[in-house]
């Protein structure tokens, strides 16, 4: 195009100076700091989870030095590899400005699993397969009960990874997508995946009940299950409740067991525990 200036890609891009930063050298950085931020321990604890259970990838991020020394961004990557006593490839970038923190990760968009399952070619329902194996990763780990704690957190290269194990996961939340105007589909995705794994006769049973339960007794497990689906259809379900109720109605199917209610004490004089599949 005349008159107008074209950049080139370079055939042969330079490779950046990736460095190994060692605990030894996360700790001079953060030693020069004349202006510590607050930590969020948490944030350490979780990158450092991730650096000791080989979730670390490089990604071309940079540790951001300032002309005086501060560690304008990267300070919670240097605590992580000191907690988890494990080096990391990474790039550091000497020279920025002071005044140039404030611009710093104002503008980034954050990843969700969806992206990551994107880049692994899943171009339908990616939001609720990657909800279905965030779950399922919950379940495996035994963190249900507990999911929203920060420890707990399920990382998008988690995700990646669990795909990986269980591609079938995409037809689970095919299969249960007809279910979207009565329950979270992600979850019974996610328990009907389990289930299958367990008892394939038991998790279709519960598939066929919950979209057309016209022949089914009504103390069935499975009937019970869809009447608290249906009860109070607009208001939001607890995930929790959803799934402690999906396990025992499954328990009492597979044991030939009929019931007139599902319930789950989780506070009360007589708390029970989270309940967990006896087959």
């Amino acid at each position: 195009m005349s008159g107008t200036n074209v950049v080139k890609m370079q055939r042969k891009p330079k490779k950046p100076d990736i460095v190994t930063l060692t605990p030894k050298m996360a700790m001079q950085l953060l030693e020069a700091n004349s202006h510590n931020r607050p930590i969020r321990d948490h944030h350490v604890k979780r990158i450092a989870r991730q650096i000791t259970n080989g979730g670390w990838k490089f990604n071309g991020d940079t540790i951001k030095v300032a002309e005086n020394g501060d560690v304008l961004d990267g300070q919670h990557r240097c605590w992580a590899v000191i907690e988890s006593k494990t080096p990391v490839e990474t790039i550091i970038v000497y020279g920025i400005k002071r005044d140039a923190f404030a611009t710093i990760d104002t503008i980034r968009s954050m990843r969700s699993g969806a992206d990551t399952l994107a880049l692994n070619g899943v171009s339908r329902y990616r939001n609720a397969i990657a909800s279905a194996l965030t779950w399922l990763i919950r379940w495996q780990y035994g963190t249900v009960a507990d999911y929203r704690a920060p420890q707990n957190k399920v990382e998008n290269a988690d995700i990646e990874e669990a795909f990986g194990h269980h591609p079938g996961m995409a037809e689970a939340v095919e299969r249960c997508k007809v279910l979207r105007r009565l329950v979270n589909p992600s979850l019974v995705a996610f328990f009907y995946y389990v289930l299958a794994n367990r008892d394939e006769e038991i998790a279709e049973r519960m598939i066929e009940t919950l979209v057309n339960p016209s022949r089914t007794p009504i103390n069935d497990p499975f009937f019970r299950l869809r009447a608290y689906f249906t009860a109070d259809h607009h208001e939001r379900k607890d995930p929790l409740v959803t799934i402690a109720f999906m396990v025992k109605a499954a328990n009492a199917a597979h044991a030939g067991k009929s019931i007139q209610v599902l319930n789950w004490k989780r506070s009360g004089r007589r708390t029970e525990p989270f309940p967990t599949l006896d087959f």
